[in-house]
């Protein structure tokens, strides 16, 4: 008996460990329903058909520039410090984002240059470290109005996005990145597979959207740690504001360097229109 409860034990000392905190509950009802609502309460929203902006960043000890491989932007990430400066004009229909960085221009759809809700709910799917695959416009319309559709239901989002993919856990109560009341919650991937990589979100309690959203990478070589999104009221809009990286490089299970990245997003506009060839094919695409 004494074995046994040495072992029980330690289990949970390994548990409050490897979480942060408390061990992980059974499912929490409370929790899902939060998050459920704050999927909702996204969807909801009205997007802007067009965005520019600048991602101005600043890295200790963590760096992080575009690089094409196999004909589509990825994340170079990497040792280093200074800070950086891209502009980025964003195209909300089909997802479309170009942006110059030293010296060179690229067209991207990957989800870490979308600031908008679509931006977010396509890393849900594919993952936010990882290259994603090419989506079809969310209408035929190239200039659509602003618009809450995304095509698919609240039920159809909540059964990919909701506590059929993720366990969710309650983690208590917290503060938003701009200052409301919020609810930390958990989320653990209920599938195999590296493309689920949302592992905690902070509600904003008093409108029931995210404020903050977490995504993990902690698989094969290379990058290993996470990247947090903000969001909040832009003139009207809520998008995301900034975000932060920690992470190590790794190599063959050894922890080589660690460092942290952060950015904002700085004179942002919302343009009616965009000048034609903004979005041709350039330097970089995927």
């Amino acid at each position: 008996m004494r074995i046994r409860c040495c072992v029980i034990a330690l289990v949970a000392a390994l548990l409050v460990c490897a979480g942060g905190g408390a061990p992980a509950r059974a499912d929490d009802a409370a929790a899902s329903a939060l998050y459920l609502r704050a999927i909702a309460a996204m969807t909801d929203l009205p997007q802007p058909r067009y965005l520019s902006y600048d991602m101005e960043s600043k890295g200790d000890g963590l760096m992080v520039d575009p690089v094409v491989q196999r004909g589509a932007v990825w994340l170079d990430i990497h040792g280093g410090s200074g800070t950086e400066r891209w502009p980025i004009a964003h195209r909300t229909y089909d997802y479309e984002t170009v942006f110059t960085a030293d010296s060179k221009q690229y067209l991207t759809a990957r989800s870490f240059f979308d600031p908008t809700w679509y931006g977010a709910y396509r890393a849900l799917h594919q993952g936010m470290f990882d290259t994603q695959d090419a989506a079809p416009p969310r209408d035929l319309d190239p200039h659509p109005g602003p618009s809450p559709d995304l095509g698919l239901s609240t039920i159809a989002m909540s059964s990919v996005m909701g506590p059929r993919i993720y366990r969710v856990y309650d983690r208590g109560a917290t503060t938003c990145a701009n200052g409301d009341a919020g609810r930390a919650l958990h989320l653990v991937s209920r599938l195999k597979g590296g493309r689920h990589q949302l592992t905690d979100v902070i509600v904003d309690t008093t409108s029931d959207r995210f404020c903050m959203m977490r995504f993990d990478e902690h698989g094969g070589i290379g990058f290993h740690g996470y990247l947090d999104q903000y969001y909040g009221n832009v003139d009207g809009y809520w998008l995301q504001t900034g975000g932060f990286m920690d992470g190590t490089l790794r190599a063959f299970g050894i922890s080589l360097h660690h460092g942290t990245w952060s950015y904002r997003l700085t004179n942002v506009r919302f343009p009616a229109q965009l000048p034609p060839g903004t979005f041709a094919p350039s330097t970089g695409s995927g």
